[in-house]
Formats: structure tokens, C-alpha cells, sequence
């Protein structure tokens, strides 16, 4: 079984770069089957040539997780204000990126979220592209990021 994230949760947030931050980060959120969503840092593209978006995630089990539970990377999506959502990928996430990783109750999964936006625009541009990182499975867990 994979996490489950079973209510939408929904954050402004300024890259962390900016002095002027509207949430203090880290951000935790729990789903509706006690598993723990934290978003660590969020790390905007900052070339043009190759822009990329990436978001630290902790996703810690409760002690109530069923067997076979993992977390999937792949469920992870970044809505575009323009454009569609753009799928996740650990070829472009920093270092250390989140793997699938089967996890028992009580256990954590950490790691970078990777988001390889249209090559092309001036990062000015990206940054307001960005609009929402999601993750599905039996609902929405999302985080407003521009």
C-alpha cells in the first residue's frame, strides 16, 4: 500500500531565497491515516538553460501503517499556472533525491523532489510559473509555491 494523503492542504510559500518568507518552513501536514508530510526547503530553478525545481520532503509512518506501505516519488506532481503538471524525476533531483522506499510503521523517508521545467524561459518567468506541488493517492496533500 502506498501513503495515502486523504485531505488537501494548501500553502503560500516564497522560495527560500527570499527574505520575505510567508510560511516558516519546515512545514508538516498529517493525513487522514497518520502519516506525516513535511515539507523541508523548497529550492527554486535558477537557470534558464536548464531550469529546475526541487523540494525537500520528509514523509514519516504512523504507528498505525499498514504492511507494504511505501512512499512513491512518482506521485508527486508540480502544477504549472501555465502548461500541465509536470511529473517528478530523481535524475534531475538534488542530491539526495527520494526513492521509492518501502516503509514499516514508525520509519522515515527523506530526500529531494525534482521538477525539470521548459528550457527556454528566463527564470524570472519560471518562478511564476510554478504554481502547486501535489502528492495523490486516495487524495490531495499540496503545498502553493507560487
Amino acid at each position: 500500500m502506498l501513503l495515502a494523503g486523504a485531505l488537501a492542504f494548501a500553502v503560500s510559500l516564497t522560495p527560500l531565497s527570499s527574505a520575505s518568507a510567508k510560511v516558516k518552513l519546515p512545514l508538516e501536514r498529517t493525513s487522514a491515516t497518520g502519516n506525516f508530510f513535511t515539507l523541508e526547503a523548497y529550492d527554486p530553478p535558477t537557470s534558464a538553460t536548464k531550469p529546475v525545481a526541487n523540494f525537500e520532503m520528509k514523509v514519516c509512518t504512523s504507528a498505525h501503517t499498514p504492511a507494504d506501505t511505501a512512499i512513491d516519488p512518482a506521485l508527486f506532481t508540480l502544477s504549472l499556472t501555465k502548461g500541465g503538471p509536470v511529473r517528478e524525476s530523481v535524475a534531475v533531483a538534488k542530491s539526495k533525491p527520494l526513492v521509492l522506499t518501502p516503509l514499516k510503521p514508525l520509519q522515515c523517508a527523506e530526500g529531494w523532489l525534482g521538477f525539470s521545467l521548459a528550457k527556454g524561459k528566463t527564470v524570472a518567468a519560471v518562478d511564476k510559473t510554478v504554481s502547486t506541488l501535489e502528492y495523490d493517492y486516495n487524495g490531495k496533500i499540496s503545498w502553493e509555491v507560487g
